[in-house]
């Protein structure tokens, strides 16, 4: 996370384009010193940050609070609804902007503009007395590249899943999956979670995202959908405007090698997730409908009635 703040720190000074980073602190642990105190936080005249923090008591408010600590999706709705910009970009802590998208950030997008980027991943080694600078961690080279046609592994063949033989073919799965290619526009869904940049008043429109409390797994893809059925332009950005993902421990988040050992957790835990199936239905209901942005969270999303606690670093 500190690597993620400073990259957007030096790239506002760089460029001088002036961003507010808004963090939302979901249920820290109460043993634990607050991220105010523990990160380095750069303000400056083109920098500057917000933190606004979720206490334990609103999150055990929800479902599933003991095996899920963190409710991603309903926390960046936190941020997204008091967010001051006209443009908003909704993001991850392990993060870093590339150059080439940071310059494009700071010129003039368009208002009813939805924009996605592909993920580039990379390895990062901390066990070294001075940790990476975001400039190194740039040119790292990738380990995939996630893009709207699929992922791709430049650094060599793509990992072996192995999967259960069937005997029967899933004639039905088959013929959904035909009219999807049909009547489906090809959104750039492939880890919508970590770069999705539209206007306050289309995230206001669609009420952010679904406030389900599940595990985040395509919930991210569903506002691509219902930004298109309203209207949206969705802009996809080629490379080399990315956004850079730094490499964490096998299962805690998804990954082509580690999505096993992701859902094994949950599915232990208790943890509901969207499957791919309930997402696809989901999906052509809302673009086939035909009936606008069809917000699925309520008129109070982002917590928009409760007051959060807030400070400046």
């Amino acid at each position: 996370m500190q690597l993620f703040i400073d990259g957007l720190a030096d790239q506002a000074g760089r460029f001088r384009f002036h961003i507010e980073l808004v963090v939302v602190e979901w249920n820290p642990p109460a043993d634990r010193p607050p991220l105010e105190k523990v990160l380095s936080w750069h303000p400056s005249e083109h920098f500057s940050t917000r933190i606004i923090t979720v206490p334990n008591r609103i999150h055990q408010t929800y479902p599933h609070a003991d095996g899920l600590p963190l409710f991603q999706m309903i926390a960046k709705n936190v941020g997204i609804r008091r967010a001051k910009a006209p443009y908003v970009l909704a993001t991850n802590i392990d993060i870093l902007l590339s150059d080439e998208l940071f310059a494009y950030l700071s010129t003039d997008l368009k208002p009813h503009a939805m924009y996605r980027v592909d993920r580039r991943d990379v390895n990062v080694v901390f066990d070294q007395q001075q940790p990476p600078t975001p400039a190194e961690v740039r040119r790292l080279p990738a380990l995939r590249q996630h893009s709207r046609d699929g992922t791709r592994f430049p650094g060599g063949p793509a990992p072996r899943r192995l999967r259960p033989r069937r005997s029967l073919i899933d004639l039905p799965r088959l013929a959904r999956a035909a009219v999807d290619r049909a009547v489906l526009p090809r959104l750039h869904t492939n880890g919508a979670g970590d770069f999705t940049l539209t206007s306050r008043e289309v995230w206001a429109s669609i009420h952010g995202y679904a406030e389900w409390p599940f595990y985040s797994f395509y919930i991210d893809g569903l506002p691509l959908f219902q930004a298109y059925a309203g209207g949206v332009d969705v802009i996809n950005l080629d490379d080399p405007m990315v956004a850079i993902h730094l490499e964490h421990s096998t299962g805690s988040g998804w990954t082509p090698e580690g999505a096993g050992a992701l859902f094994g957790r949950l599915d232990k835990a208790g943890v509901p997730y969207l499957s791919s199936d309930e997402y696809r239905r989901r999906v052509r209901t809302i673009v086939l409908s035909r009936r606008g942005f069809q917000p699925i969270s309520g008129g109070d999303w982002g917590l928009g009635s409760v007051e959060l606690e807030t400070s400046v670093p």
